[in-house]
């Protein structure tokens, strides 16, 4: 059984219809990802990765996760995209692109990255039939974002 490092834990605004996840050192946004990332749910570059998310009116529930090796995939989740990603300070950012960044350390390197995602249909729906008056907060992590990393050894 792979060992798990690191599991963190936060809200993140989609502002702008989402959020961005990079290497501190990384600060220039690639914005040729963003169709891509649109039909797939996220893309990358390896520097850094774009995640669209299906609504931008309440925070979305994001689980980073480090392993020492290749987890198994993560069960009841509706789907999930893998890419590459590459940390040479070990700072990973999670921007809400206009509204702020905070960063969560890991270990330096080249990983392997699995962006499993569920909740987005139920999000959606809320957030198109919400009104001007309804407590958006209660929303909250309907839709969820699972980042696992691990070395790439090839």
């Amino acid at each position: 059984m792979p060992e798990q490092l690191i599991a963190y834990e936060t809200l993140v605004m989609p502002d702008y219809g989402g959020f961005d996840l990079y290497d501190a050192d990384f600060d220039v946004r690639d914005n040729g990802l963003i169709p891509l990332a649109r039909e797939n749910v996220a893309a990358g570059n390896g520097y850094e990765v774009i995640v669209v998310a299906a609504q931008s009116q309440f925070k979305v529930k994001l689980r980073i996760e480090t392993w020492a090796e290749e987890p198994p995939p993560p069960a009841g989740w509706e789907g999930h995209c893998d890419l590459h990603m590459e940390f040479p300070t070990g700072e990973l950012v999670i921007s809400e692109r206009t509204r702020g960044a905070w960063g969560i350390t890991i270990a330096e390197g080249d990983r392997h990255a699995r962006l499993s995602f569920r909740g987005r249909s139920q999000a959606k729906h809320l957030a198109e039939s919400s009104g001007p008056q309804d407590d958006l907060s209660l929303y909250e992590g309907t839709e969820q974002y699972l980042l696992q990393l691990w070395p790439r050894t090839s």
